[in-house]
């Protein structure tokens, strides 16, 4: 007979089983078959009290990884960018640039691509309900992320299994409008998103930083630069063609090689682009409602699409709805998309970044299928 110490060591489960055994045992013991189908199911319900801790210990040590990630991304983005007194400084906006464009921590954790754009609403992290568009990490990282400027400590929220970096953070709004990808105040509702926006979130989900959006937590005591849009998405001057941040040459270090081909493949694929007229819904204004939205107009944002551009123009899905109908100007266009891709592929692992073919048609964004992204 066990004692009462090694009874109340038992689950409590098995304690309330064992008091009732005696009676059992004398109930059941003219039919061993049932006896045996009792003893299987303590058996089975004994090795899922056992299981059930396990499998909350591993969801728990998952969500402990995310929480140190996004600390670590915190940290290093606030110290990478910090605020300066002049918010015109280009030093500063190189420095950087530089920095976070070649942050490991960045680069060897984001997803790709990686979704950026404006906070639907205060207090919903759902990125799925806000309009986005999506991004060649390097990209984002040394054109976009460099245009804010960080100050204090990230604060680290969780929402069930997603965790979300705040980063107090500072628009740099008054640089020539040639230091931007694209003129954001094409839309005043934009502009002041950038402008006015009081925090950077970011999200990490299953050791991954899947995207970023401009909170909708706003201060409208900001300064506020007034910018009109002459209606124009890319223009020249003494410089050359504008957005000068928009240009490979901008993009990527100087000592990269393949700057000049990837460039080559970039305007060849583009010309063709716009007489199949397909740049109607790859730019900034969305006119086709997508989202996330792809853009295809600027030579650095091309590098999103890059390889999935092959994919729907073999698939005859671009442009909607079926595609190009000459198969021999299709075939055109799908062996510049690979000439494109390829050097795309080349310049960028040049600069460190990994390289995937994405097929974002598959599994839209990602690996990892998720309630928060699409």
């Amino acid at each position: 007979m066990p004692s009462a110490l090694s009874i109340a060591a038992l689950p409590e489960g098995l304690i309330k089983v064992y008091i009732i055994m005696p009676n059992l045992r004398s109930f059941y013991s003219r039919s061993p078959f049932v006896l045996l189908g009792m003893m299987l199911t303590l058996a089975i319900l004994f090795c899922g009290m056992l299981r059930s801790p396990v499998a909350k210990s591993a969801s728990t040590l998952l969500t402990s990884k995310d929480i140190e990630l996004a600390e670590k991304v915190g940290k290093e983005i606030i110290a990478a960018c910090p605020v300066v007194a002049d918010v015109k400084n280009l030093d500063a906006y190189n420095s950087c640039s530089e920095k976070v464009s070649h942050l490991d921590i960045l680069r060897n954790t984001m997803s790709a691509p990686f979704l950026w754009g404006a906070q639907k609403e205060v207090g919903n992290y759902n990125i799925k309900d806000s309009t986005t568009t999506a991004f060649d990490p390097f990209v984002w990282r040394r054109i976009y992320l460099a245009t804010f400027m960080f100050k204090g400590k990230p604060k680290i929220e969780q929402v069930n299994d997603l965790i979300i970096i705040h980063l107090p953070t500072q628009f740099r709004n008054q640089f020539d409008i040639g230091a931007y990808p694209y003129p954001f105040w094409h839309s005043s509702k934009k502009w002041n998103s950038y402008q006015q926006t009081t925090e950077l979130l970011l999200f990490v989900e299953h050791e991954k930083l899947k995207g970023g959006l401009r909170s909708a937590v706003v201060d409208q005591t900001r300064l506020n630069v007034k910018r009109v849009w002459d209606g124009k998405w890319v223009w020249n001057d003494t410089r050359g063609q504008e957005p000068f941040v928009s240009l490979y040459t901008r993009l990527f270090s100087p000592s990269n090689p393949h700057i000049s081909k990837v460039d080559t493949a970039y305007r060849a694929f583009e010309v063709k682009l716009r007489d199949s007229a397909c740049l109607v819904c790859h730019k900034p204004d969305n006119a086709s409602n997508q989202n996330p939205l792809l853009i295809l107009s600027y030579p650095n944002q091309a590098l999103s699409l890059r390889h999935e551009t092959v994919r729907q123009i073999e698939d005859k899905l671009m442009p909607p709805p079926t595609g190009i109908f000459d198969n021999q100007e299709r075939q055109k266009l799908i062996e510049l998309a690979k000439a494109f891709a390829q050097a795309g592929d080349l310049a960028l692992a040049y600069e460190g970044e990994k390289i995937t073919s994405q097929k974002t048609g598959t599994n839209e964004f990602g690996s990892k299928k998720s309630a928060h992204f699409p």
